[in-house]
């Protein structure tokens, strides 16, 4: 994902309330194999020497609509799973890390605590009320809830991105998932943080069984969580990340991003795809372009780069369908 995984952070757990796949080559794994990228750009992409392509970080999937942004600002939408894209207009140049999507809005978060929201899928987007500078990583929605991760604490909006509250100083993660009513973020030295706005203990600790590896991305599917990180680390908990256990990885390479869909999980990272079946027993690795994030949405994956989108329907075969 994102320029921000070249900067090296540490991240740390503090909370006011608590202290501190080698897998069988069987036929499921044959048939899950990541194949080569076909470049197969629009026509008109292609042959329009004036158009600007920009490096993007994030990506989400909602009413139709998937949306991607990423460097200075940039927004691109596309309304027919990923074919073609348009810009949109974010009204700032900051770098945006991050997008989710709920109830109807769209949420982007970025460098120096932006965070911006649209309404109209994409196309034009507002500036949240928050004061703070610090860059905001990732963000999730629900429960009528989006909360933003920073190196810091938890940001907090219910009304649709207006405005936006601190929640659970000292806690430090990278990126942040929705699943049974909770937030789980991962972060650095194998950090794990739930945030359960339900729960008179809203903040705690989960254990990733790990302190070597940073966790840069996590979603949730099949009634699990499932994050990744540096030196292809797989990690999956299923009771709402408590409790982490560890997927043999087929791969060295970081993995920055992952996503449900299909009954898989497919996690992409530096000029790797994993492919995962739904409970994390068969994987198999492959590919040769970085990715920063994917998701899912209408049957197809989409994943978004260093001026590239791609679209895959099964995990496997990708089709570039924006970049130079």
């Amino acid at each position: 994902m994102k320029n921000r995984l070249l900067i090296p952070i540490i991240f740390v757990f503090i909370f006011s309330s608590c202290s501190d796949f080698s897998g069988n080559e069987d036929e499921v794994e044959a048939s899950l194999k990541p194949g080569p990228v076909t470049k197969q750009k629009k026509e008109q992409e292609g042959s329009d020497p004036t158009r600007t392509y920009y490096d993007l970080n994030g990506i989400t999937f909602g009413n139709n609509t998937f949306v991607a942004v990423g460097d200075k600002g940039a927004v691109l939408t596309s309304s027919d799973n990923g074919s073609s894209w348009d810009n949109g207009t974010s009204g700032t140049t900051k770098e945006l890390n991050e997008i989710a999507y709920g109830n109807s809005t769209f949420v982007s978060v970025g460098q120096s605590g932006t965070h911006l929201y649209s309404r109209d899928d994409g196309t034009s987007w507002s500036t949240g009320t928050w004061s703070e500078t610090g860059h905001i990583t990732g963000v999730a929605f629900g429960k009528n809830t989006f909360i933003g991760v920073s190196s810091t604490f938890l940001t907090k909006s219910t009304d649709n991105g207006s405005i936006w509250e601190q929640e659970c100083s000292g806690m430090r993660v990278y990126d942040v998932a929705f699943g049974n009513s909770k937030f789980v973020g991962s972060g650095a030295e194998g950090a794990i943080g739930i945030y359960d706005n339900d729960s008179e203990t809203t903040c705690s600790l989960g254990s990733s069984n790990t302190t070597t590896h940073t966790l840069y991305g996590i979603t949730f599917g099949n009634n699990q969580f499932f994050s990744v990180g540096s030196s292809g680390k797989l990690i999956i908990s299923s009771d709402n990340g408590s409790n982490f256990t560890n997927v043999t990885t087929p791969v060295t390479k970081s993995l920055y991003s992952i996503v449900f869909g299909n009954n898989i999980f497919v996690a992409v990272g530096s000029r790797t795809v994993v492919v995962s079946n739904n409970d994390g027993s068969s994987v198999t690795g492959g590919n040769t372009v970085t990715f920063k994030d994917v998701t899912f949405g209408n049957g197809v994956f989409v994943a978004v780069g260093y001026k590239i989108i791609y679209t895959s329907t099964d995990g496997v075969t990708w089709t570039q369908v924006y970049g130079e």
